[in-house]
């Protein structure tokens, strides 16, 4: 019988499972079972990394690229594999897998080096009563891409533990939006007024509009004013259209991005949101978004293969 490879996805499943297992012991402390729930999250985002190519969790500098290489199967496993760190891990899920949320994942594990190699607890930062609901609105999304359950995942007898932290997090996401919207609502009336002091007055006249690349207008939620808007820099997949004559290549060529969502902000009552459990709950702003690209940014290779067609 074979050894698994460190980068098989199954495996990394199984590793993942044996960890929030050890998390979910009553008999632990709550600082050790966020931290086997932390390790537990990780493997998760491998395995669902590692399912689309198990390049994406091999180190590709520490080692001079041996571990990409062996990823690749450009080399055999006789040597030893080095993964990627966490934060990398979080960062290739949050492009990967919208909408995992990069930050929040490095906050809910923030505490790991610490409860390892500190003097510090490590795990005191997020309240037990908020860091379950948080963790498992990050875990779910890794779950779905790797095609199991809350149910495969911990069991079915913690299965409406885990729905239960859910709903307290969509209600805390629902009233941290609700917040937001409020507190733009009464900046714009204080503004509006001439009411506004202090340091709100400061923060007003700080707001500037992001400059995405891509951008699309919308109804703000808070004021209702037209001049809302969603944007984003991060191309996600670009369509090409060709039509018309051949000989006028420009005006005979379409590019259509898909683009992910980075923020939403309003010009008039300085609304400003780049969360994305929060972005999801705003009627009319969407993830990604199709925006309308440059033909001139096409490569010229497309142009070649097009007039030679």
């Amino acid at each position: 019988m074979s050894a698994v490879a460190p980068w098989d996805a199954d495996g990394l499943w199984m590793k993942a499972r044996l960890f929030i297992n050890r998390a979910l012991d009553p008999e632990r402390e709550f600082e050790e079972s966020a931290f086997w729930a932390s390790s537990a999250l990780e493997m998760l985002g491998k395995s669902a990394l590692a399912r689309v190519s198990p390049a994406l969790i091999a180190n590709a500098v520490d080692d001079e690229g041996t571990s990409l290489l062996m990823a690749s199967g450009l080399l055999d496993v006789s040597k030893r594999f080095v993964s990627v760190q966490a934060k990398t891990v979080w960062s290739r899920c949050a492009r990967a897998f919208r909408p995992f949320n990069s930050k929040e994942a490095g906050l809910i594990a923030e505490g790991r080096n610490e409860y390892i190699h500190g003097a510090r607890i490590g795990y005191d930062a997020i309240p037990e009563s908020a860091w379950w609901p948080r963790y498992w609105a990050q875990a779910v999304i890794l779950l779905s891409h790797v095609e199991r359950t809350v149910g495969e995942f911990v069991g079915s007898e913690r299965e409406q533990a885990v729905e239960v932290y859910l709903t307290v997090n969509r209600e805390h996401q629902q009233r941290r939006l609700e917040a937001a919207l409020e507190s733009a609502r009464v900046s714009l009336r204080l503004h509006t007024a001439n009411a506004m002091t202090g340091r709100r007055l400061a923060e007003w006249n700080l707001f500037t509009l992001s400059r995405w690349g891509y951008s699309q207008p919308t109804e703000c939620p808070a004021c209702a004013s037209g001049l809302g808007e969603y944007g984003g820099e991060e191309i996600l997949d670009t369509d090409v259209s060709h039509h018309g004559d051949v000989d006028d290549y420009w005006s005979s060529v379409s590019v259509t991005h898909t683009v992910a969502t980075e923020g939403f902000q309003c010009a008039t009552c300085h609304l400003s949101i780049d969360d994305y459990e929060l972005l999801q709950l705003i009627n009319g702003v969407p993830l990604d978004f199709e925006a309308e690209g440059d033909p001139a940014d096409i490569a010229d290779y497309e142009y070649e293969e097009y007039n030679n067609e």
